[in-house]
């Protein structure tokens, strides 16, 4: 068994399986590619500048207060699942993009 690059998405696949998992592109038999690097390659993209981290900031702050209001607004309703499952979904959203914002924000200081 050998690693190989599908074609079509370029994601890593076993040698044996009959499609990529990843795009479900068939493989049939290649031959064996030794110039698939497997190792994670740093971001060539230069880092947000400090106006992209503040707007990023505030439409996570506000993505996660309309997660609060939307939580608190239904907390007497206990059968909405619908809205329940939208309103912990804008909290995590929220919370889980102030978080990355804040880890940019102190990469690119330093």
């Amino acid at each position: 068994m050998a690693i190989i690059q599908c074609s079509e998405c370029g994601r890593a696949v076993s040698s044996l399986a009959e499609a990529c998992i990843g795009c479900g592109a068939p493989l049939g038999a290649r031959p064996f590619s030794p110039n698939i690097n497997l190792v994670p390659q740093p971001s060539v993209s230069p880092p947000p500048t400090a106006r992209q981290l503040r707007r990023r900031a505030w439409l996570a702050a506000a993505l996660l207060l309309a997660g609060v209001i939307a939580a608190a607004a239904l907390q007497h309703r206990r059968h909405d699942r619908i809205a329940a499952t939208c309103a912990a979904l804008l909290l995590i959203s929220g919370l889980c993009w102030c978080i990355v914002t804040i880890l940019q924000a102190v990469a690119s200081r330093r």
